[in-house]
């Protein structure tokens, strides 16, 4: 098990969070693209997909934003990807169905609504445009970037775990770095052992009190995780213990901060505890 490095996993998340403070039919704004440079990085391109269909919301058959490839001083290129509220609509009515071959070159089936977002991404507004790992693989093959770093929360750590084997398979980058927040299991345990090959470099972060992170279930079909999880286990009564605050990506990063001795992250208002009657607020 490699040793993780919580500044590292802050800074990653700190960029998923960057995606994820976009409204998904909103741009790219120059204040965004400074938020990105702020944080260390050339914003390079926005990446677009069809966000995640639910029986409760079908397809809007809209391409949205997905999140963003940023490029730093030292030629890494990242990849954040952005989670979704569509995740617990997915939660209550998913069949957790498999599809094959989801990624060309690998083996083992991969859930069904996962993988469908994951084809739909695109680096420009239609569906004409290259898919994410096209792109990398043409911007890598220019002579451009000498890394690769995917980041994700929640869905976005779903689709970081494809795309990081994608790049791994399918690009000149062999050994790519994923971060990940909350990732539910993508696929059965051919794809965790053809995905643990390629992507040795692989930090699941997972809140012990997170739901998210152990669908879909075991059974009836052969779920399994990649490796490699580092937990977080945050103190009894310290966050609201509701599945949406145990969730979101601010309690991860108030989370992590506490593993550096930091107090930089603040938890949602809704997060905050709630002080046992009779005493008062910390």
């Amino acid at each position: 098990m490699l040793p993780i490095d919580w500044n590292y996993a802050i800074r990653y998340a700190n960029l998923v969070a960057i995606a994820e403070s976009l409204a998904p039919n909103a741009g790219y704004t120059s204040a965004v693209t400074d938020e990105i440079a702020t944080a260390g990085y050339q914003f390079l391109q926005p990446i677009y997909g069809d966000d995640l269909a639910t029986d409760i919301n079908p397809h809007l058959g809209d391409l949205v934003t997905f999140g963003f490839v940023a490029q730093s001083a030292a030629n890494e290129l990242v990849v954040a990807i952005r989670g979704t509220d569509t995740i617990w609509e997915w939660l209550h009515d998913a069949s957790f169905l498999m599809v094959p071959d989801c990624i060309a070159g690998t083996r083992g089936p991969t859930e069904d609504g996962f993988s469908g977002v994951y084809r739909s991404l695109r680096t420009g507004a239609t569906n004409a445009s290259p898919t994410v790992c096209q792109w990398l693989n043409s911007y890598l093959a220019s002579g451009n970037g000498a890394s690769v770093t995917v980041c994700g929360h929640s869905l976005g750590g779903a689709l970081a775990t494809l795309l990081a084997l994608d790049v791994a398979i399918n690009t000149s980058c062999r050994s790519p770095t994923t971060y990940t927040y909350a990732s539910p299991r993508v696929g059965d345990h051919v794809f965790a052992g053809s995905y643990n090959a390629a992507v040795a470099a692989t930090y699941r972060i997972a809140n012990r009190q997170d739901i998210v992170p152990k669908v879909p279930p075991l059974l009836p079909l052969p779920y399994d995780h990649v490796n490699t999880e580092y937990e977080l286990n945050p103190p009894m009564g310290s966050i609201a213990t509701s599945i949406p605050c145990m969730h979101h990506l601010t309690t991860y990063l108030w989370l992590m901060g506490q593993q550096v001795g930091e107090n930089a992250f603040a938890l949602n208002a809704e997060c905050q505890p709630v002080a046992a009657a009779g005493t008062a607020p910390p």
